[in-house]
């Protein structure tokens, strides 16, 4: 039993506590979220822990239902959020399958303007508000957003920073929760930056002397106190010169923001004065606060990734099946992190980059063996393509290793810098496809669609381990820019059955099995799941069924694609891409102007929406790419009596023909 959280159901319940009681509400707060996330349902979880008097803070001081507004970046800060809004009881339910979504979101709760998972987007929306705000004469409105030191590496940030500061009588409040991490430590300039006045005490006192001061301005008021007001902000950028360097205003000063801080942002009562102290100055206003990521649970551990995020326990998990029969236990993500490995040893122009993911790619393995040749940019994932470009330029054989999710915010730079004048780069696509509990922000299936609409790249997808490292060390030598894209969950088991992986060729596929019913040419991760559906159906039906590994989205096998609809009654394409601009789209494609007949062609994809989290195999299932789903879509097109329509309670799979 929790003496205060118990009670609270709604921000209004925590505006009738005292101010002195929300210390122990806030520990209660952080206790729970340990209980449930790290003792069920995992999640992202240090970053929560370090936020929770900031928000309880905010939410005791504003009100955020359909008047003042907050938005948080990255997303996943969000959890006493949700605990304070009404969501308390089913946080059990977090990032599981049909439960709380990891991120804020709208269809949860009013509270959640809108749905935020990558890194840096909070300070334009923010903005925007506030502006819109003002246009509008709500002036008692405060425009909220929290954004982590990190985040603020992103040049959407610093774009937003410079446009924001140049904007006056704008009610705009940003909270910079400054943990000196990302998902690990923080890096780059601006963190170093940071850094060096974390225990500056010198500049602490200074601004605790300011803070006194503005306080007794506010108990003054009227004309005088404004008047004094206005010169005490024009004494302080003064008072910076005389200050030991860094100065942590200076920088948001100079870009026309008021700074206020840095405070303990676990001091619920410093952060209740801070935002009292804040409501005169008539711009955009910084707070600084210093937090601690993952604060009660870990903090002890060398390892900076300890308190990150939680593992989900196996009593939400151990009920599931396999993906797939012959799924195995060695994930992409180690055979990419050990094929580059022997890629820098064998070659000392090989290198690594990677956007504030040096834990999730794997390469944090590789920088520590490689500290010279191993960059990690910080969350800048525009940045890292540019970079790898000049890297490139100068003679470099760059791997760029980022998220498919992350990738997306690059599309400038893949068509400027890489496509454009061909720049040879290796990007390695990890995540995706589905990624199950992290959903809708983190799915990683557009990028068939955003890179192959670029001249010149060449995309690729391997069936299994072999194939990821010929598929690494082939596309490092090519002449073109390419991409590997390989999903989050284990390669597959080695097969005797199938042919030894043939030597990768530029634009060519390979037939994995012979059949004259029909054929499915499966993409990268759905490969195996193809296979165990067209041997179901040959084993209950007796319909032998080709099976094709595209291995290349782009360019495509055109003369054994047309070989095959030309001689088969139907062909399937499994992809586990949305439809639109995916490998099926591009087959269609190419058959339509190849005058081939393309009533013959069923695509097997994701539909045309976002998908929701839940464990990758659930979400598989949902969409019906799993192994029983594309059997049941086979079944349907060869007019087959199905096994899943014909078994009782059994889900129908989703047939993406009927969804798009």
């Amino acid at each position: 039993m929790h003496e205060f959280l118990d009670k609270i159901n709604t921000p209004e319940d925590i505006k009738a506590l005292r101010a002195e009681d929300l210390p122990k509400l806030a520990s209660e707060i952080r206790q729970y979220i340990i209980d449930v996330v790290a003792g069920s349902t995992g999640g992202h979880l240090g970053s929560g822990l370090g936020t929770v008097e900031i928000t309880l803070a905010l939410h005791y001081y504003y009100n955020f239902l359909n008047h003042d507004s907050l938005v948080f970046d990255v997303g996943h800060q969000c959890y006493p959020h949700k605990i304070l809004t009404g969501r308390k009881d089913r946080l059990g339910t977090l990032r599981q399958s049909k439960g709380l979504s990891g991120f804020p979101d709208p269809k949860e709760s009013p509270f959640d303007l809108v749905k935020t998972g990558h890194g840096g987007t909070s300070l334009s929306t923010a903005i925007g508000i506030a502006m819109a705000n003002k246009l509008c004469g709500r002036t008692d409105r405060m425009s909220v957003a929290v954004i982590g030191d990190g985040a603020l590496q992103e040049g959407q940030a610093l774009e937003a920073l410079n446009h924001g500061g140049d904007l006056r009588d704008l009610k705009l409040l940003v909270v910079l929760n400054d943990n000196a991490h990302g998902i690990g430590p923080a890096t780059g300039a601006l963190a170093s930056y940071f850094s060096k006045f974390r225990t500056s005490q010198a500049y602490t006192k200074a601004r605790r002397e300011a803070k006194r001061m503005l306080s007794s301005l506010d108990e003054r008021g009227g004309s005088f106190g404004k008047a004094l007001h206005d010169v005490v902000d024009h004494v302080k950028a003064g008072l910076h010169g005389l200050m030991p360097a860094p100065h942590p205003g200076v920088l948001f000063e100079e870009l026309g923001f008021f700074y206020y801080g840095p405070i303990d942002g676990h001091n619920t009562q410093e952060l209740l004065d801070a935002f009292e102290n804040i409501k005169r100055p008539g711009k955009p206003v910084l707070l600084h606060v210093l937090t601690k990521k993952g604060k009660g649970f870990n903090n002890d551990a060398d390892d900076f990734y300890a308190y990150h995020a939680a593992s989900t326990h196996k009593k939400h998990t151990s009920h599931l099946p396999k993906e797939y029969s012959r799924h195995g236990t060695k994930a992409y993500t180690d055979i990419f992190v050990d094929e580059t490995m022997k890629l820098m040893e064998a070659d000392s122009k090989v290198v690594a980059i990677t956007a504030a993911m040096l834990q999730g790619t794997g390469l944090q393995k590789v920088i520590e063996k490689y500290p010279d040749r191993c960059f990690d940019v910080g969350m800048a994932e525009q940045h890292a393509v540019g970079f790898a470009q000049g890297l490139k330029l100068g003679g470099i054989k760059p791997i760029c290793a980022v998220y498919s999710t992350f990738l997306q915010r690059s599309v400038d730079q893949l068509f400027q810098e890489i496509a454009l004048i061909k720049t040879p780069v290796l990007f390695c696509l990890d995540r995706a496809g589905l990624v199950g509990p992290d959903g809708a922000t983190h799915n990683g299936v557009f990028d068939i669609a955003y890179m192959g609409m670029l001249p010149n790249m060449v995309i690729m997808a391997p069936r299994d381990a072999t194939e990821l490292r010929k598929m690494m060390r082939w596309g490092l030598e090519q002449k073109l820019p390419t991409s590997v894209r390989f999903p989050r969950t284990q390669a597959p088991k080695a097969d005797t059955e199938l042919p030894d992986n043939q030597p990768i060729e530029m634009g060519k596929a390979e037939i994995l099995r012979e059949g004259h019913d029909g054929v499915v040419i499966a993409f990268g991760s759905m490969v195996y799941h193809a296979l165990d559906a067209i041997e179901e159906v040959e084993r209950d039906h007796g319909k032998k069924l080709m099976l094709i590994n595209a291995r290349f989205a782009k360019p495509l096998d055109e003369n054994l694609i047309a070989r095959v609809i030309e001689s088969q009654p139907v062909v399937f394409t499994v992809e586990e891409h949305v439809r639109h601009g995916g490998f099926g789209s591009t087959v269609m494609d190419f058959a339509n102007r190849a005058r081939l007949e393309t009533t013959k062609i069923e695509i097997i994809a994701l539909p045309d929406k976002f998908i929701d989290h839940g464990q990758r195999v659930e979400v598989l299932t949902e969409v019906g790419l799993h192994p029983e789903g594309i059997r049941a879509g086979i079944e349907r097109r060869l007019g087959l009596a199905s096994r899943a329509s014909s078994q009782s309670g059994a889900q129908r799979p989703i047939s993406t023909k009927s969804v798009v």
